[in-house]
């Protein structure tokens, strides 16, 4: 028992007799590697301008364009009016439809006034992917050609459905837009903003180079109408571009990434506001990275590596989490032996080489240096929300065994 609890014994640890530290160090080195060459790789090939390979389309195909809303309707209101006032799209060819759940009678009203589809979803407490569901029930699947998926604060650019109508002619059937940040406004916003456009040169456009599909980012994106409508009512859980990204992967079906495609959104301004949003990624990250670990060995097996790629990328940690558990490793092999230390600063360096090379140029790039000293924040409210999940899925499970002792099975 005593050889068990001198673990916690940092001289344990530095005995030159056991080679416990240099095993660990290898270990948690090695662990740490793989996903930063991975990033290192993809960073590399996202360098270099987009170009766009699709020619004009012959044939104007017929949308579907859908805004999923929740409680806040003058949001959506705003964002359908931009819609309507810029698309070049000829109006005709398009229609609009809203998923609207828990809104006020009020921007109902005034919805019920706009050349808008509402779909009221029949639960009051609903999933995104629910209430598409509820909406694609209302339409058969020969009524478009392509649907359009957009959030609730969603603006794109006048000519988006000029281009997806041309990536579609030319076989594209998942379309992936460019979604940018529009409110730079706080230090949090900024550094939000350039983390989504490291995902999105490294995830989405450096996929697509390597022949990948690339990830989805749950709106700003675009299907065969007839593919959605008969995937929408097989998706489970509370993440679309999840549930989307594995229907699509396990059909072959590749998602292209059409960087000119700009949509704006609003992204969370304050620490307090990003540790919320955070929790409420990681409730769905902890099942796809159990199920990742499942499903990994028998895709690679069957050599399904658009797949594979994607399970692996489920079980990286998040950027700012794998930028902390570096640096904590660096500094712990510091204190117990600083010789085995410089690799993991050189660790340190790649990630930091890799994600300058994945930062876009524009203004989320000229406001990101005046907001580094905000990225200590960030990588904090990223480790404490993961230990907020933990206690709250511990609290759950607690409330969850005494509601059985009360109300138990009857056989």
């Amino acid at each position: 028992m005593n050889d068990i609890f001198s673990i916690l014994n940092p001289d344990w640890w530095m005995d030159e007799n056991n080679n416990a530290l240099q095993i660990a160090d290898a270990i948690l080195f090695l662990v740490l590697c793989i996903p930063v060459l991975y990033l290192f790789i993809c960073a590399l090939f996202s360098l270099g301008k987009y170009k766009n390979p699709y020619p004009p389309a012959k044939v104007q195909h017929r949308f579907l364009v859908l805004f999923t809303v929740l409680r806040n309707g003058k949001e959506v209101i705003q964002s359908i009016n931009h819609f309507l006032d810029t698309q070049l799209y000829p109006r005709e060819k398009c229609d609009i439809a809203v998923a609207a759940t828990q809104l006020p009678e009020e921007d109902l009203v005034t919805l019920l006034q706009m050349p808008v589809n509402i779909v009221v979803p029949d639960k009051e407490q609903c999933t995104k992917v629910y209430a598409i569901q509820q909406v694609m029930e209302r339409y058969s699947p020969e009524e478009y050609d392509m649907v359009v998926v957009f959030n609730s604060d969603n603006r794109i650019v006048p000519n988006a459905l000029t281009l997806f109508n041309n990536a579609y002619y030319s076989g594209c059937d998942a379309i992936q837009a460019h979604r940018m940040t529009e409110n730079l406004t706080t230090n949090i916003a900024v550094l939000n903003a350039t983390s989504e456009e490291i995902n999105n040169n490294i995830f989405r456009k450096a996929h697509t180079r390597m022949g990948f599909s690339s990830a989805l980012i749950g709106s700003a994106m675009a299907f065969d109408f007839p593919m959605f409508h008969e995937i929408a009512p097989k998706l489970k859980g509370s993440d679309l571009s999840k549930a989307m990204e594995t229907a699509l992967l396990k059909q072959n079906i590749f998602t292209e990434y059409m960087e000119e495609v700009v949509c704006y959104s609003r992204k969370e301004e304050s620490a307090d506001g990003y540790e919320a949003q955070r929790i409420g990624w990681l409730r769905s990250q902890y099942s796809s990275t159990i199920f990742a670990l499942k499903k990994l060995p028998i895709t690679l097996l069957r050599g399904q590596w658009d797949y594979a790629l994607k399970l692996f990328q489920w079980l990286m940690p998040s950027r700012f989490l794998l930028i902390a558990l570096i640096a904590a490793c660096a500094v712990g092999i510091t204190l117990l032996d600083w010789s085995l230390s410089f690799k993991w600063y050189a660790l340190l360096a790649v990630i930091a080489i890799t994600f300058l090379m994945a930062l876009p140029d524009g203004e989320v790039t000229k406001r990101f240096k005046y907001s580094l000293w905000a990225l200590p924040v960030l990588i904090f409210a990223s480790i404490f929300s993961h230990i907020t999940r933990f206690f709250q899925f511990k609290k759950t499970k607690k409330k969850k065994t005494k509601r059985e002792k009360k109300n138990p099975k009857k056989e």
